[in-house]
Parts: C-alpha cells; sequence; structure tokens
C-alpha cells in the first residue's frame, strides 16, 4: 500500500471519529412535530369574532356597572377605607398640600397673564375630580410652571400680545383695570382646557395611553429645564419693578429680551421691589434648604411660601408700598367660587395646536411622575385610566374658569413625605382651598408682585439644575445627549412649541437610526457548551472554520434591510466592488471577493417581527448564497416570525430542514454538512494505483 492510500484512510478514519461525538441536530420540522401543538389559522373575520365572544359573550347588568364603577377608583378606595391606618395621614397631607397650592396657585395665575384667583381655582377644582378619577394618590394635580408659560403662550397667540404678565409699574393688576381684555383672556383660557380635556379623553378612548413611551425622559428633561429658563426670563420684569420689553418675536427671543431688560433696568429699577423680591428668593432658598436638610428630624414640611405671603402682605398694607414706592401688588380678588358657565368655541380653530401639545406635555409629566411614585410604594397605576382623569379634570374645571392642569413634582414629592396614603389626600386638601377661596382672598389684596415671582423663581430650581441632566446623559449615551441638547437647545433660542417639535422629531429621528443601523455581531461558542456569545465581548468564544454563525439584534424590516444585506455580506467576506473606469494603481486587482466560509447561520431570536420586506429578503439571500455554493442556515425563529413566513409561503421558497431550534443544532447541523462534503470530496480525488 503506497503513502498516498495510507494517508487517505488516516484522513477517512479520522472523520468517522468525528462523525460519531456530533449529536445528530433535529431540524425545526422534527421539533414541532414532537412538540408542538397544531396551529390553527384564523381569518379576520373569524378572529374578530372570537374577540367579541371573548370580550362581549359574558355581558350582564353587573357585569357592565362593575365596568364603569372600574373606572371610578374612588368608589374601590372608600370601600377599602382603613380609618384607623390612613384617616390621620391623609388629613395632614391635605392640609399641608393645600398650604403649599395657595402661594404656588396664585404665582402661576400670574404666569399665565390671568388674575391670581384663577390660580387658585386650577388648585382646587381639578383635584377634587382626579380624586375620582385618578389613580395615584401622591400624585399632586394644579397649576405646573411649563403648563401655566404654554398657557400664557397660547392666550398670546390669540391675542397677538406679548406673553409678559399684565402690570404696570405704577398700576394694581386687578379685574377692573382692564376688564375686557381680562374676561377675553379667561375665556381662551377655558377653551383652552376643555379641549386639551376631550383630547385626552379621546385617547381614553382610543386606548393610547402608551403613546407616552415616546416622550422619552432625555426629551421631558430638556424641554422642561428650557421651558423653566423662558418662565424665569418673565419673571425678572417684576423683581425688578420694571415694565416687560414689548415686541419680541421670532427666533433668540430670549437673548433679545435679555437685551431690552438690561437697557429698560438700568433706567427704570425700582430699587425697592429689587430689594423685596432678591431678599425673598434668597430667605425662601435657604429657608427650603434648611426645610430639606431637616425634614427628617422636623417631619412636618413648614409652609415657607405662605410665610412668605403673609410676610409680605402685612408688610405692604402697613407700608403703603404700593402708594409710595409704586411697587405691583395683586390688587382685588373675586371672593367665592365662581359659578359654572359653559366655555365658548370663539377661537378654537387657533387653539387646537396649543391643545394638542398642552395635552400631551402635561400628561407625560404627570403620568412619569405617577408612575414613580407606583413603583416606589408597589401599587399600580394604569396609564389609559390617568387619562381618563386628566381629561375629565379638565373638562370639568373648564366650566369654572380654570385653565388646563398637570402633575406638579415639588408638590407631589411633599404629599407623598406628609405620611398620605389614599386619594383622599385631594378632598380634605380641597376643603381647605374651598374655606380660602371662600372667605381669605380679600386679605392678599396687598400682596406685593415681586413675592409671587420670588415664589415661581425659586420652585424653579429642581427644573433649572436638570441641565446637570446633560453631562449625564453624555457619559451613557451620546444619542440621548444629542435629544436633550437639540430640545433644550430650541425651547430657549426659539420658544417652547417649537422646542416641543424638534424634540419630537429629533426622538423619532434617533429612534429610527437605532432600529435601521443595529448590531450585526458575529458568535462563537462558549467552551464545549451550547452559548454563543459576540466575539467581541468574548473573545475566548470559538469559531468554526469555514462556518460563520450571526446575529442582527433588531427585528428585520423595510427600513434596516438595506442595511442587513450590506452587513450580511460584508461579515461572510462577500464584496461586490466595481472597478473604476479609468484603473490605477491597486484598483487594477479589483474583484468581487468571494466567501471563505461554506455555511452560514443566522441567529434569529432578536427577531420580534418581520414583515414582507424582510422576508423576500431572506429569501433572495437564501438563494444568491445556494449559488455561490454555501448553505444558510436559520435558527431561534418566534411564532410571529414563522407565521410570517406561512403567510409568505417562505417554506415553499427554501429548504424546510434548514431552520433549526437553537443556534447549537445549526452548528451541529453545519458540521455535520461539512464532514459529509469532506468525505465526498475525499472519495473522489482518491487516486487509484494498479498493482
Amino acid at each position: 500500500m503506497s503513502d498516498q492510500e495510507v494517508s487517505n484512510n488516516d484522513i477517512d478514519q479520522d472523520i468517522t471519529v468525528v462523525s460519531e461525538f456530533i449529536p445528530k441536530a433535529h431540524s425545526f420540522q422534527s421539533f414541532v412535530d414532537h412538540y408542538g401543538a397544531d396551529e390553527t389559522h384564523l381569518t379576520r373575520t373569524d378572529y374578530i369574532k372570537h374577540y367579541f365572544q371573548k370580550h362581549c359573550g359574558s355581558f350582564s347588568f353587573l357585569c357592565c356597572l362593575n365596568a364603569i364603577l372600574e373606572r371610578i377608583p374612588l368608589i374601590r378606595c372608600l370601600k377599602d377605607y382603613k380609618i384607623r391606618q390612613n384617616l390621620y395621614g391623609d388629613i395632614m397631607a391635605g392640609i399641608i398640600v393645600a398650604i403649599m397650592h395657595i402661594p404656588q396657585g396664585m404665582a402661576y395665575g400670574v404666569l399665565t397673564t390671568l388674575p391670581p384667583v384663577h390660580g387658585l381655582y386650577v388648585s382646587f377644582y381639578p383635584v377634587v375630580v382626579y380624586m375620582i378619577f385618578g389613580t395615584c394618590p401622591h400624585l399632586s394635580i394644579g397649576t405646573f410652571a411649563v403648563i401655566s408659560l404654554m398657557v400664557a403662550q397660547a392666550i398670546e397667540g390669540i391675542l397677538s400680545s406679548p406673553m409678559h404678565v399684565i402690570n404696570n409699574g405704577n398700576e394694581t393688576f386687578s379685574n377692573e383695570s382692564i376688564p375686557s381684555l381680562i374676561d377675553e383672556k379667561i375665556r381662551i383660557s377655558t377653551t383652552l382646557a376643555l379641549l386639551v380635556g376631550l383630547i385626552q379623553v379621546l385617547l381614553f378612548f382610543l386606548r393610547l395611553g402608551f403613546l407616552s413611551v415616546y416622550l422619552t425622559e432625555p426629551f421631558i428633561s430638556g424641554f422642561t429645564s428650557g421651558s423653566a429658563v423662558h418662565v424665569l426670563t418673565s419673571q425678572l420684569p417684576l423683581m425688578f419693578g420694571v415694565k416687560s420689553p414689548r415686541g419680541i418675536q421670532g427666533p433668540f427671543k430670549i437673548p433679545k429680551f435679555y437685551i431690552k431688560l438690561v437697557h429698560i433696568v438700568l433706567r427704570r429699577i425700582n430699587w425697592v421691589s429689587s430689594a423685596i423680591g432678591l431678599t425673598s428668593v434668597v430667605l425662601l432658598y435657604f429657608a427650603k434648604y434648611l426645610n430639606e436638610r431637616f425634614k427628617a428630624k422636623i417631619r412636618i414640611v413648614l409652609p415657607l411660601e405662605l410665610v412668605l405671603i403673609i410676610i409680605g402682605t402685612v408688610l405692604s398694607h402697613f407700608t403703603h408700598l404700593h402708594e409710595d414706592f409704586g411697587i405691583s401688588i395683586v390688587g382685588e380678588i373675586k371672593r367665592g367660587l365662581p359659578p359654572p358657565a359653559l366655555p365658548t368655541f370663539d377661537h378654537v380653530n387657533q387653539l387646537i395646536v396649543p391643545a394638542i401639545t398642552i395635552a400631551a406635555v402635561s400628561f407625560s409629566i404627570s403620568i412619569s411622575m405617577a408612575k414613580m411614585f407606583s413603583r416606589k410604594h408597589g401599587y399600580k397605576v394604569s396609564s389609559n385610566q390617568e387619562l381618563l382623569a386628566y381629561g375629565m379634570a379638565n373638562v370639568l374645571s373648564s366650566f369654572f374658569q380654570c385653565y388646563p392642569n398637570a402633575g406638579s413634582l415639588s408638590r407631589s414629592v411633599v404629599q407623598e413625605g406628609s405620611g398620605g396614603k389614599t386619594l383622599l389626600i385631594g378632598g380634605f386638601s380641597s376643603i381647605v382651598l374651598a374655606s380660602v377661596i371662600v372667605a381669605l382672598t380679600p386679605l392678599f389684596r396687598s400682596l406685593p408682585m415681586t413675592c409671587l415671582a420670588a415664589i415661581i423663581i425659586v420652585n424653579l430650581k429642581g427644573l433649572i439644575f436638570q441641565i446637570k441632566d446633560l453631562i449625564f446623559y453624555f457619559r451613557i449615551s451620546l444619542l440621548e445627549c444629542i435629544l436633550w441638547t437639540m430640545t433644550f437647545v430650541s425651547v430657549v433660542l426659539f420658544d417652547v412649541d417649537i422646542g416641543l417639535y424638534v424634540g419630537i422629531c429629533t426622538s423619532f429621528v434617533i429612534n429610527t437610526v437605532r432600529t435601521q443601523k443595529p448590531r450585526f455581531v458575529t458568535l462563537g461558542q462558549v467552551d464545549t457548551t451550547g452559548i454563543y456569545k459576540n466575539i467581541v465581548y468574548f473573545p475566548l468564544a470559538h469559531q468554526y472554520d469555514r462556518i460563520k454563525i450571526l446575529r442582527f439584534d433588531e427585528s428585520l424590516y423595510a427600513c434596516n434591510s438595506v442595511f442587513f444585506k450590506r452587513k450580511f455580506y460584508e461579515l461572510i467576506g462577500i464584496q461586490n466592488i466595481q472597478s473604476p473606469i479609468i484603473p490605477y494603481g491597486k484598483s487594477k486587482d479589483t474583484h468581487a471577493r468571494e466567501s471563505p466560509y461554506k455555511c452560514v447561520i443566522l441567529d434569529c431570536s432578536p427577531f420580534n417581527y418581520i414583515d414582507t420586506v424582510g422576508v423576500k429578503l431572506l429569501v433572495d439571500i437564501f438563494h444568491d448564497l445556494n449559488k455561490r455554493g454555501i448553505v444558510f442556515f436559520l435558527s431561534e425563529c418566534r411564532f410571529e416570525v414563522r407565521q410570517k413566513f406561512d403567510v409568505m409561503k417562505f417554506y415553499e421558497k427554501i429548504d424546510f430542514h434548514k431552520i433549526y431550534v437553537t443556534t447549537h443544532d445549526a452548528v451541529e447541523a453545519a458540521r455535520d454538512s461539512l464532514n459529509h462534503e469532506l468525505l465526498n470530496s475525499s472519495a473522489v480525488f482518491v487516486p487509484v494505483t494498479h498493482s
């Protein structure tokens, strides 16, 4: 026997030994036949019938009644209420939050360019409605700086007047000063509240509460931080006791505003108003700092803003600040609750876009806080039920001269930390606020406007300090950093509504980029296990000769199909490069490179779904690789993907036995295929010797 024959016999013997130790991989069809259940393919008509039979087949009067009562969470709260455990904490929390509502309501009411009492209305009526329909006991509904600013801009857009507070250095802010203009603003704000509520109720009926996930945390942080800059800017003229610069429109409104404000302040600053305002800011900020630092020992949140209002009112009344020093004051405030009145529909066409914007922003801010508290305390918050609660709060309160409302983080944190546990916190808070509105509002006539401006500025601390989030997002994700920056810069340099649209578009583009160009990685086997990992992060993972294992970390659909095809061929070493028209240098040797692999395995486990374009692409790749002598395997296809394969008749166009349950099964099948190919090639090329 020649040396060549001995060598060939050794090869055959080695291949036989290897084959004995490689288990026979079963295709997906054999797995389904043995373990799977029969799949019933329902037509669209049968699916609709099945859905209605499942959800509507047990209709009865009690079933309908329970469904309605479940939409009123207050009933379940009263049914399960534990007086000894919850009553004292709810009463204390209600009183403390009501005390916060009074100064914040008046201050944010002024921010909307409405009389301060309307901020108190928003602190009362929506709280009562949310207590009935809401699901988060720790969320404080009412006035909020960003929403108040957006309401002011909506009113400004209708009246074509500056968005700043109606005030004059020598005038009192009162309902009698310009009654027709104020009445028109009230009508606009109530119509806006009604539209916002109707939009949110419509979203509830369409069950679109999940849309809040698209307004991501970086977007909300950048948007609220930029809006806080606008709010701060609008309060500075009140702090210095000067008129607000007028006629500033278009891009770069904030820089233009500050240039004009500096000129006005240098010429007409009211030193008394400035001293009162700056002193109020410093004392309130320092007192809040001490309150936060020692709240564990004090256990009661001190009503610092209310104390400031009382001191400012008393000081202004007895020292005649308005008459002697020209300091703007609140003026006469209507006593009592307003009678119900139907909002007008005069400006619906002009208000529909601001209403959609405010509805989206208020819902996103409120639901994010509600879910934060629900995770912390372990109760359930329903996005759709919260939509109903916010919508009903806006719709019903619009009949009582209220503008749109939202949740406030500062009040909600106090409400949570004050010991309240149930929805009845809002009820006790409303009792205190109703008493103030009915009996005590005239006492605030002499309150300096600069004190309200100081309250707004200090409460903006949390929103303005969110600018630090930019550093956090830069460390975590460059794309999230870009989203925050684009939103913040566009809000500050242009306007709140433009910043909102820019932020949403940027968020959409970023999400699209993430799905269009996801990771496409090469996998290797970890030791002798059936685990396959990315070779970049697991460099010791073993790769087999002439076998390429790939994983596309995203669903395959039309938007990323081009990237998938280009990257797929690049990873398996196939590059069809056209030679230049005029050859030069190394370009003369340019030619289409063929793949060094004989088997390619695609791990489909990240595919949550696949569309028709993705299925056709896999078919084209299968046929193209088949022409090149490369076997294409699929593994770990989900049920939704396989269902799409069935509909598209995928299995009729490719070899069904090339689909495997696990990636390890596909690898074993590929190794078995290569061994058979090696055996066949050895049998063909063994030379025949003659004796």
